[in-house]
């Protein structure tokens, strides 16, 4: 174990999005949202149904539930903007685009949690990973884990996923057992760590042999847009990687990748300030365009400028 340093942990959840030019904590405060969900349960989990049906008490079937992630997490933002206005939430709902590349590459990663029964969700956040998973793996059979350096509590989330959360304290050390976790999703979080390495060892230790560390929205080097906030003088990410890199760091740190790619061609608006990019006709046209992503993410070589890499790494003990 290496001795501990006295340094103050830097935000590094998902703080902003790569696909963005200005920084999500600029975001302007945007007025209060009403909601038009309700909370209900069936058995065990969690969902939000809209109260008109049947008065209000009308329950979501939990294995309908899971096959709408869109849906379901929309209604999510929408519960939480009764409790809070915050800029980051807002800019990670205000379309239904920004949502989809959520859903879209959690749905190119999910197979690999399929018999997994603790996950953790690094730097969660709000944990809208860990709520998908929820909803893909039903009540019962996992425990879902986050962490994050924030003290918020995003109640409407960490319920409906039954997250069990923990605040860090330390830079790269988690407050888990070795060989705990049989899975780790890290979505949007490297980047923003303050020493990679040192998180991706600490990841090693607390994942079980054979586990998965599932890494989405990792910014891509030659992404148009990190070019275009340069270009801005609004630097989005400090630190980008490319394909090639990010597949030898999972290597020298004792994953494997078996799955890799890049996510996310065409801008979301996450993160986003100014009155045109709250704009109702702009949010359309990015809504339409952003149907184009699944496509122009498997086209080289245009795929190769997204705002994003993901990479899905095993753990093993020797390399051969």
């Amino acid at each position: 174990m290496l001795p501990s340093v006295s340094v103050q942990p830097e935000p590094f959840s998902k703080v902003a999005d790569s696909d963005s030019v200005i920084d999500t904590y600029a975001a302007p405060e945007m007025p209060k949202k009403r909601c038009d969900c309700d909370v209900r349960f069936d058995g065990d989990l969690q969902t939000s149904v809209p109260p008109e049906q049947a008065g209000g008490v009308t329950i979501i079937d939990p294995e309908a539930a899971k096959l709408n992630y869109e849906l379901e997490l929309s209604k999510l933002y929408a519960l939480e903007a009764r409790t809070r206005e915050e800029p980051y939430l807002h800019a990670h709902s205000r379309n239904s685009a920004v949502i989809r590349r959520q859903v879209s590459i959690f749905e190119r990663c999910k197979d690999v949690l399929s018999d997994a029964h603790t996950i953790l969700d690094w730097g969660c956040r709000h944990a809208a990973d860990a709520c998908m998973v929820r909803m893909f793996r039903g009540a019962a059979g996992v425990n879902l884990y986050g962490c994050d350096v924030h003290a918020l509590d995003y109640r409407a989330f960490f319920d409906f996923a039954r997250l069990q959360y923990s605040q860090l304290t330390h830079p790269y050390r988690l407050p888990y057992e070795d060989n705990f976790f049989d899975a780790v999703i890290g979505s949007g979080v490297l980047e923003h760590v303050p020493n990679d390495s040192e998180s991706l060892k600490e990841l090693y230790r607390v994942i079980r042999p054979q586990g998965h560390f599932i890494m989405t929205f990792l910014p891509n080097k030659y992404s148009y847009t990190e070019w275009l906030s340069r270009r801005l003088h609004k630097p989005h990410h400090r630190r980008m990687y490319a394909l090639s890199e990010a597949r030898s760091m999972f290597l020298h740190h004792g994953f494997v990748p078996i799955r890799y790619g890049y996510h996310q061609v065409l801008p979301s608006l996450a993160g986003q300030k100014g009155a045109l990019f709250d704009l109702a006709f702009v949010n359309k046209r990015v809504e339409e365009l952003s149907r184009l992503n699944p496509f122009l993410e498997r086209v080289p070589p245009l795929n190769k400028l997204a705002a994003n890499i993901f990479m899905v790494g095993q753990k093993v003990e020797a390399l051969i």
